[in-house]
C-alpha cells in the first residue's frame, strides 16, 4: 500500500494518427493499425470495442475491393500482392482516419480548451436540455454517449453536426484525402 500511495499520479495521453497503414515502401511488408492502436477513444464514449470492430470491417472491405486472385503467369507475384495490399490498406485509412479523429474529438472534447463565453453558455444549456429530456417530445437530443452506442451514423458526421461544441472546424473528406495522399507520396 505504501508503494502504491507513494507513486506519482500520471496523466493519460493519446496520439492522433494521420494514417492507419504503412506507406508503400519497396521491400517493406504492408501493415495496418486497428482499434486502440490506431485511435484513442477515452473511457466515456464506450466505443473502444465498437470502433475496433468497425476498423476490422473497413479493412476487410478494402481487401475485398482491391485484393484479387493472381494468375500463375503474373510476372512478379510478391510485388503484385504487396501492391494490392497497399491499395487495400490505403482505402482502409481513407475510410477510418476521419472516423478515428472524429471519435477522438467526441471522446476528449476540446482538449481542455474553453469555448468563448457565449458559445460555452449555449453549449451548457444544450447539454442540460439533452440530459433532462434525452430527445423525448422533440426536446434536446440523446446524450452523446447514448447516441454513439445506439446509432449507425458515422462518427465524422456526428462530429460535424456537433460543431457548436468545438473550437476547431472538423475537416472535410477532401481535406483528409489530401492529407493521406501527402503521407503516401512522401515515401
Amino acid at each position: 500500500v505504501k508503494q502504491l500511495l507513494s507513486q506519482r499520479s500520471s496523466v493519460a495521453s493519446s496520439v492522433k494518427c494521420n494514417t492507419y497503414s504503412s506507406a508503400p515502401i519497396e521491400g517493406m511488408t504492408p501493415a495496418a493499425l486497428c482499434g486502440d492502436a490506431a485511435h484513442a477513444t477515452g473511457g466515456v464514449s464506450g466505443q473502444g470495442c465498437n470502433s475496433a470492430i468497425a476498423d476490422s470491417v473497413a479493412l476487410a472491405d478494402g481487401l475485398i475491393e482491391y485484393y484479387r486472385p493472381l494468375s500463375s503467369n503474373e510476372e512478379d507475384i510478391p510485388k503484385a500482392k504487396r501492391g494490392m495490399l497497399h491499395q487495400s490498406l490505403a482505402a482502409y485509412s481513407r475510410t477510418q482516419v476521419p472516423e478515428g479523429l472524429a471519435l477522438y474529438d467526441l471522446s476528449f472534447g476540446n482538449d481542455g480548451k474553453s469555448l468563448p463565453p457565449l458559445r460555452n453558455l449555449i453549449a451548457t444549456l444544450n447539454n442540460a436540455l439533452d440530459s433532462v429530456f434525452r430527445g423525448r417530445w422533440g426536446i434536446g437530443k440523446k446524450p452523446l454517449q447514448t447516441f454513439l452506442t445506439s446509432s449507425m451514423t458515422p462518427f465524422s458526421e456526428i462530429r460535424r453536426e456537433r460543431q457548436k461544441y468545438y473550437l476547431d472546424e472538423f475537416p472535410s473528406a477532401e481535406w483528409f484525402d489530401k492529407q493521406l495522399e501527402s503521407v503516401y507520396s512522401e515515401s
